[in-house]
């Protein structure tokens, strides 16, 4: 028999991810202040919605409210220490404010703890691109887009990416088809 309780919980977790849902998608589309509210909002109705906090950090970085992002990211670390995805977000504020060494370190901590999630080695394609390690961005690149292809078309217009898209094996990486 399910309890009051336990029917307000299950509630609560569903609105934390459609909020969530709504905030990734906004995210998305570079709508920042929009996502940062659905990505609160989610966390409001479940205060320990993990992938909601890292993904308001990534928010935040991108709000060029990277302290704030570290900060959040430490929080969950502190909780979790083996969600890789919040080591990616913090690399991703560290990287952004200037910090290249200490961003590596999270990055390759966050690959550590998650090899299989396409997320992380996107981000970590994203940091060498930026860093110039064409190389390093296509593994990583490959590796983020045999886990979920259909980031092709995100990568194909991704500014972090404007130092290697007129490359050969870039555009064999993102083309869209089969």
């Amino acid at each position: 028999m399910i309890t009051p309780a336990e029917n307000e919980s299950d509630t609560a977790r569903l609105r934390a991810a459609t909020h969530f849902a709504r905030g990734r998608q906004l995210f998305n589309a570079n709508r920042f202040e929009e996502a940062l509210q659905a990505l609160e909002e989610a966390i409001s109705e479940d205060p320990t919605f993990t992938r909601a906090q890292t993904a308001k950090a990534n928010t935040l970085t991108m709000l060029g409210r990277t302290e704030e992002a570290v900060a959040l990211c430490d929080e969950v670390i502190a909780r979790l220490p083996t969600f890789g995805l919040a080591y990616t977000a913090k690399a991703s504020a560290l990287h952004r404010s200037g910090r290249a060494a200490d961003a590596l370190e999270n990055y390759r901590r966050g690959a550590e703890l998650e090899p299989d999630n396409d997320l992380v080695h996107y981000n970590f394609a994203c940091y060498w691109a930026l860093e110039g390690n064409e190389e390093e961005c296509e593994r990583e690149l490959r590796r983020a887009l045999e886990l979920d292809a259909s980031a092709k078309s995100k990568a194909a217009t991704d500014e972090d990416f404007a130092s290697v898209r007129d490359r050969e094996w870039f555009q064999e990486l993102v083309a869209l088809g089969p």
